[in-house]
């Protein structure tokens, strides 16, 4: 059964395993900020965002930690992925062959990042990946940190727990190997 997880509620559990079966470590809440995000092999949205999701961990350093959960792809297939794809430093790479871990997390299509702080509490979530999504996402990120990045000194800054979808209109739903992804912001 999915669950639906809101901006607010505790991160739920964190159960899962590496592409070659270990397990993740328990302390994977040891950042400011806590990103795990679930992505797809096969989804070009995620490439994208992992990507992105590089350059925003260069940006903000060891405070910013993330869990990449796959899709449950088949091992090797992510082994060869994770081969040709760089991610964000430091973080843990999972897969979730059950499929259990997206539906504790309410995750429905992909990419789909869930921002969590020190707390344990999720503090924003974002669907889909496009246009203009890393500079807002790095904006979240240091809304949540209590820091803005220099550009926005003085600025007002967005809401950490407003969810909308930005001005360029909700993201494109599409359906690839029966999984529902988003492209856009």
């Amino acid at each position: 059964m999915l669950v639906a997880i809101a901006v607010g509620d505790p991160a739920p559990a964190l159960d899962a395993v590496t592409p070659d079966g270990a397990s993740v470590p328990g302390g994977w809440l040891e950042g400011d900020v806590n990103v795990v995000a679930f992505f797809a092999t096969w989804c070009k949205p995620c490439h994208r965002a992992l990507r992105e999701l590089v350059a925003i961990r260069q940006l903000v350093g060891p405070r910013l930690r993330f869990v990449l959960i796959e899709a449950g792809d088949d091992p090797a297939e992510v082994r060869q992925f994770l081969a040709q794809n760089p991610v964000p430093e430091g973080a843990a790479v999972t897969t979730d062959l059950s499929g259990a871990a997206r539906q504790r997390w309410g995750c429905n299509a992909y990419p789909t990042l869930f921002m969590v702080d020190r707390a344990g509490v999720v503090r924003y979530i974002n669907h889909g990946w496009g246009d203009g999504s890393q500079a807002k996402y790095l904006r979240r990120i240091h809304d949540v940190l209590g820091d803005g990045p220099p550009s926005t000194k003085g600025k007002s800054r967005s809401n950490p727990h407003d969810v909308s979808t930005s001005a360029a209109g909700p993201p494109r739903r599409e359906v690839v190997k029966g999984v529902e992804i988003l492209r856009g912001p």
